[in-house]
């Protein structure tokens, strides 16, 4: 019944000796070749002769083979069992802890979730998605891969969707957490039975009990028991959830937003060993001299010693499979109808099936709800770490970290784009991980397509040559390299009735990373103050996905219309409900104004434009000067300042205001007197130009504040020409 059975990452060789012992304590096994793979010469030569002197010592007929060749090592092979760490200790794990440490943000696995399990991903994932392509390419027919590399879910999730490959993840958390509970309970192990099922490291123990009993009195017992203090956090995650998880307090503390998080007093009082991976590693590479000799012996005709089988699933995997012996191991598979209420692309640990037809899950159906939202976080998480590494999209790298359960709680979302920025840039220095295409800075959204598209648009000026309307065209080049932009322009009656203006071709050149503003003259037979549009049209062979056209809009200028006593009406609205609404006249030779704001957060800021306020504008008629003044409510709405473009009070001489809250509810009511010459206007003239800015901090009781404007523009502070027109009749 011989096998070629590969070990990818064989210089992992403490954990490649258990495996293999209890690979070659199968008699039905003992005649296997044994392929050993890794990318370390020296290391792959200890697995070697370790191999050698464990075949010698058990007295079988297995073969070994070494290669540094990993499609070589694959070919052929009917089980491919890998170990693989890529990045190591240094510079892997180090860049891991240290970058986010600098952020606030620690740890103590790092290794399957949270940011250290993000990048050790997106690092392991193509590796690994390498060797299940060789397994498709040339290993045997139905080879199986055993996976035994971290972050488990996410490695299986890539190998599936990019793949597609039989495989199957695995750990030891079930064994061992099985067998604590039964220390815990102080129960006898041959005579526990329990039911797991969730996820990889965050799987629980629906069922735990002794000879048919529910066993779990007997755990909830220790939550009283002052003497006992081990595993906190798991003991705490059992308390509130109802069930015990898999793995340990280490990891599970990384997993959900209740610890570290909240910092010193609760990371003492759970046991949270910070940083507790880089010490673990430090102290293997530490003892590997001592480590390497017990594996080889001091000569060469020492012998090895032979551990009896472990409870590793992988040989009990490749016996059953073999020999057609039944076995229930537990395995992270593809959730196809395995449990009901977590994603069907997500994988999942549950109890597998396995004889001659390989692996066969079992279906749990759903899990208790609070267990199936808590997985749901970390699925999320590993979801969009995978779609980051088998698309190459850098956005959801910062998806990922944006929605794992312990960095959110730490970072904010700036910072989480910083050290994400940080770790990519780390990682891509030295060798670890290759490009990902490019996002908007700052940002979640591809560049290509959106930050990289060239943006043209024309924007209305005034002018004063019959027959012509004055528009500026302005292009931006986002891009690394210069192009040549042809545009048609046209300008057209704003209603779409009327004749439109002749066509004309501007051609801009645009230099990388640059913008090109144009001045054009358009024909156009028409009234420019009943409003038009500018249309921009493309003339060049550039995708719609390359061009991003703007049209220029000046909308028909709007008439304010009252009588002298009572002032003419008018309304500012936001997002579609009226923000603000007054009337505008004059009293002797003084502007008078009204207006009742419905602002339910009156929030004054140094930089009025940014808090709550309303910007007025006032000019005698087109092209000439624009005269600004600020309306300022104070919180109490009692009371308001008046000021002018240079932020200075204007003297009560010269102006009059009074403010008050709202008869309506929510918001104030201004009355504000202004000298028409203080506006900059004629005391004598019937007409001139007016707008009004209603900045709100808040509107109504549900709705965020923003900006409305009279005349639809943003641009009256600058030009006088999009104002509306006041008309109120000449002073007596």
């Amino acid at each position: 019944m011989s096998c070629k059975i590969t070990l990818i990452g064989a210089g992992s060789v403490v954990f490649a000796k258990n495996l293999i012992g209890d690979v070659l304590q199968f008699p039905e096994l003992s005649d296997a070749t044994i392929c050993l793979m890794d990318i370390d010469p020296a290391r792959l030569k200890v697995a070697e002769v370790m191999t050698r002197k464990m075949i010698a010592a058990l007295k079988v007929k297995a073969k070994v083979v070494a290669t540094l060749d990993r499609r070589e090592a694959v070919r052929g092979a009917r089980y491919v069992i890998c170990t693989i760490q890529v990045g190591g200790y240094k510079p892997g794990t180090v860049i891991d802890f240290e970058i986010p440490r600098k952020y606030g943000l620690l740890q103590t696995i790092g290794d399957t979730l949270g940011i250290g399990g993000i990048f050790r991903a997106l690092r392991t994932i193509p590796a690994i998605n390498a060797v299940a392509r060789d397994i498709a390419e040339v290993g045997a027919p139905g080879c199986l891969l055993l996976n035994y590399t971290n972050p488990m879910a996410m490695n299986c999730m890539g190998v599936e969707r990019a793949v597609g490959i039989p495989h199957v993840g695995l750990c030891h958390s079930v064994q061992g957490t099985s067998q604590m509970l039964a220390n815990f309970a102080r129960l006898p192990y041959e005579d526990v039975s329990y039911l797991v099922a969730g996820i990889n490291h965050m799987a629980f123990f629906l069922k735990f009990e002794y000879k048919g009993q529910d066993a779990y009195p007997l755990l909830f017992s220790l939550l009283e028991d002052p003497e006992f203090k081990q595993e906190k956090v798991r003991m705490e995650m059992m308390r509130r959830t109802g069930y015990f998880v898999t793995e340990s307090s280490e990891h599970q503390s990384e997993y959900v937003p209740y610890f570290i998080h909240h910092g010193k007093k609760v990371i003492d009082q759970f046991d949270i060993p910070i940083d507790e991976y880089l010490r673990r590693c430090e102290a293997i590479i530490g003892t590997w001299e001592k480590t390497e000799a017990e594996l080889l012996g001091t000569d060469a005709k020492t012998g090895i010693a032979i551990r009896p089988q472990t409870h590793e699933y992988g040989s009990y995997i490749i016996h059953s499979s073999q020999t057609n012996k039944p076995r229930v191991v537990y395995g992270n598979v593809p959730n196809r109808g395995l449990i009901d209420n977590l994603p069907a692309h997500a994988c999942v640990e549950v109890p597998c099936l396995v004889d001659g037809q390989g692996i066969q899950p079992t279906h749990i159906g759903n899990l208790p709800p609070q267990l199936a939202a808590i997985c749901r976080t970390n699925v999320n998480v590993q979801d969009l770490t995978v779609e980051a590494a088998l698309t190459g999209k850098r956005e959801h790298i910062y998806h990922a970290a944006m929605l794992d359960p312990h960095t959110a709680t730490v970072l904010p979302l700036d910072k989480i784009w910083a050290l994400c920025d940080d770790l990519i840039e780390a990682h891509q220095k030295v060798g670890l991980l290759g490009a990902f295409a490019p996002t908007i800075p700052n940002t979640g959204k591809a560049l290509k397509g959106t930050g990289d598209r060239i943006v043209a648009e024309a924007r209305v000026r005034p002018s004063t040559k019959k027959g012509f309307v004055q528009a500026e065209v302005v292009a931006k080049n986002p891009r690394p390299k210069a192009v040549t932009v042809a545009l048609s322009v046209q300008a057209l009656p704003f209603a779409g009735t009327g004749e439109a203006g002749k066509a004309i071709t501007v051609t801009l050149a645009l230099p990388a990373g640059k913008s090109v503003r144009k001045d054009v003259a358009l024909p156009y037979p028409g009234d420019a103050k009943a409003g038009l549009r500018i249309v921009l049209e493309s003339k060049s062979k550039l995708a719609s996905t390359d061009l991003f056209l703007r049209d220029g809009l000046s909308r028909p200028r709007t008439v304010l219309q009252g009588s002298a006593k009572e002032g003419a009406p008018f309304e500012v609205r936001l997002s579609g409900f009226p923000a603000a609404e007054g009337t505008i006249g004059r009293k002797g030779d003084r502007i008078a104004l009204r207006v009742a704001v419905d602002d339910s957060k009156i929030t004054p800021d140094s930089r009025p434009w940014e808090g709550s306020c309303l910007e007025l504008f006032f000019a005698a008629g087109d092209g000439e000067p624009v005269q600004q003044f600020f309306v300022v409510p104070q919180p109490g709405a009692k009371k308001a300042l008046l000021l002018d473009r240079t932020l200075k009070p204007l003297p009560a001489a010269q102006s009059a205001i009074r403010c008050a809250p709202s008869k309506k509810g929510a918001g104030y009511e201004v009355e504000v007197e202004i000298p028409f010459k203080a506006a900059g206007l004629d005391p004598k003239a019937g007409n001139f130009l007016f707008d009004i800015y209603a900045r709100l901090t808040a509107l109504g009781d549900a709705h965020s504040g923003g900006s409305g404007s009279l005349s639809g523009h943003f641009e009256s502070h600058v030009d006088s020409s999009y104002s509306a027109l006041v008309e109120t009749g000449a002073a007596e």
